[in-house]
């Protein structure tokens, strides 16, 4: 796998051109790169095989789309068994709402990301769907007021 330390200029400069825009045509991205068209094509490829590149995607504007609550939630399980991890880790990748989990350190274990329609959605997300997992001891939601900063982009110069 290539590690950030195989990264030369042009691949810093193509990844962060597709992050601005990954529809640009490759004679674009072949400028911002400084490299040629026909490179920007292998670049691209070892990048993907490498997994530095894992997907390219188009970003859904959530409210726009009809998503117009977000909400936090903060997770503890019950316990650290592995069968109670692999039992939280199924539900949240089972939630197509969940757009964002990462383990942590401190107080809460996890931090899940939820989207959902509205407020009553929300609701039934959490209660059709967290309540039920036998894994969580304690849950605490908030819910997103305003979006400050939200980007996919990675610091990559």
């Amino acid at each position: 796998m290539k590690s950030a330390s195989d990264l030369d200029q042009a691949d810093r400069r193509l990844l962060i051109a597709l992050q601005r825009d990954a529809s640009v045509p490759q004679s674009e991205l072949a400028e911002a790169a400084g490299v040629s068209p026909s490179q920007v094509s292998r670049r691209l490829a070892r990048l993907k095989e490498s997994g530095v590149l894992r997907a390219v995607v188009g970003l859904v504007d959530p409210v726009r789309a009809g998503l117009t609550c977000a909400a936090i939630i903060r997770v503890r399980l019950r316990d650290h068994s592995a069968a109670n991890v692999k039992a939280f880790r199924d539900v949240v990748q089972r939630m197509p709402e969940a757009t964002f989990c990462v383990m942590l350190t401190g107080e809460a274990d996890y931090l899940v990301k939820i989207v959902a329609r509205d407020l009553p959605h929300f609701q039934e997300i959490v209660q059709s769907k967290l309540l039920r997992c036998a894994a969580i001891a304690h849950m605490e939601s908030s819910i997103v007021l305003e979006h400050l900063k939200d980007t996919t982009a990675l610091p990559l110069d």
